[in-house]
């Protein structure tokens, strides 16, 4: 009798034991399951601003090929082998990210972008790829925080219409109807270009028409009126628009590019005044910086890179001074 109870504690332990290691793995299963489902979101919700060097284009196809190993060490080896002032860090670090193994990775280098070249033309796009995987992880108050700051400090970034739709799913989720209602209003008004996000947003737009219009009205005075954690960034933003209206006063120019002897800065010069524009070449730390034009306004200067970014390629971005 006693060896039968024996035998059955003895079962009992060995499912025990068992059932915790079981509950391990499959907790280990859905973690790694929470970052591959938080990377293909990220990756799939919004088209992919796209690289322009060869280099970074071929490493983003090899980590849709399913290389993701080969593509995250040749984006590396080329980190390593830029300057972190060249024009060109931003966009690897943005690839990095795009090619990211974990979630955690994915996140670091998209807020590198976001902290260290705020002003490259990165910087939008790694705001919203933030924004993506918050809510992919459930993280409403973090979505919300990096919308507002993508709305305070690149207001005028062509991103804001697919940002409004992810602002009205996380105000909605965030039981705040009338503050998505307000960005879906803004959204529509400027995605008129795109039917398929015209279509997205008017889906959601139908949960507002049982909203009062006071309503919104109500939610922008509150957004207006309420300090939170963005302020610095918005204080910022306020700064930089009483400093765009001030007058004539060259404030702004566009980087194209920063390298390493005066022969490839004149030719990249020579490339620039093409298109018409004003070039000036600025040595800073061993490097030839070239930048273009004389901008009384961010928002001036900010057209002109795209313009620049079209027609030559690369990652041009906006500099303030000389």
């Amino acid at each position: 009798m006693r060896r039968a109870v024996r035998a059955v504690k003895a079962v009992k332990a060995v499912r025990a034991v068992r059932a915790v290691r079981t509950g391990r793995a499959l907790r280990a299963m859905g973690a790694r399951l929470l970052t591959v489902l938080t990377i293909v979101t990220v990756l799939t919700a919004l088209p992919a601003t796209a690289q322009t060097d060869p280099r970074l284009v071929s490493a983003v196809k090899e980590a849709q090929e399913g290389q993701g190993d080969s593509a995250r060490a040749s984006v590396q080896a080329l980190l390593d082998s830029t300057p972190a002032t060249d024009s060109l860090y931003p966009e690897i670090l943005y690839t990095q990210a795009m090619v990211a193994g974990s979630a955690a990775d994915m996140r670091r280098q998209l807020q590198r972008v976001v902290v260290e070249y705020s002003t490259s033309s990165w910087a939008d796009d790694a705001l919203l790829r933030l924004v993506q995987m918050d809510y992919a992880t459930r993280n409403l108050d973090g979505a919300a925080r990096n919308l507002e700051r993508l709305k305070a400090d690149y207001p005028d970034s062509p991103l804001m219409p697919q940002a409004s739709y992810w602002a009205a799913r996380t105000y909605f989720d965030q039981n705040n109807p009338a503050l998505a209602c307000r960005w879906l209003v803004d959204g529509m008004a400027q995605a008129r270009q795109n039917i398929e996000l015209q279509n997205q947003l008017a889906y959601l737009n139908q949960r507002c028409r049982s909203l009062p219009d006071s309503a919104v009205a109500q939610a922008n005075a509150r957004s207006d009126s309420q300090p939170d954690t963005t302020a610095k960034a918005r204080k910022d933003s306020v700064a930089r628009a009483a400093a765009d209206s001030s007058g004539g006063a060259a404030r702004f120019r566009v980087q194209v590019a920063a390298v390493a002897t005066s022969d490839a800065a004149e030719a990249t010069a020579a490339k620039v005044r093409t298109l018409g524009f004003k070039v000036t070449t600025v040595r800073e730390k061993k490097l030839y910086k070239v930048r273009a034009g004389q901008f009384a306004t961010r928002a001036e200067a900010q057209s002109a890179a795209a313009r620049i970014k079209a027609k030559l390629g690369g990652s041009p971005f906006v500099v303030s001074g000389p």
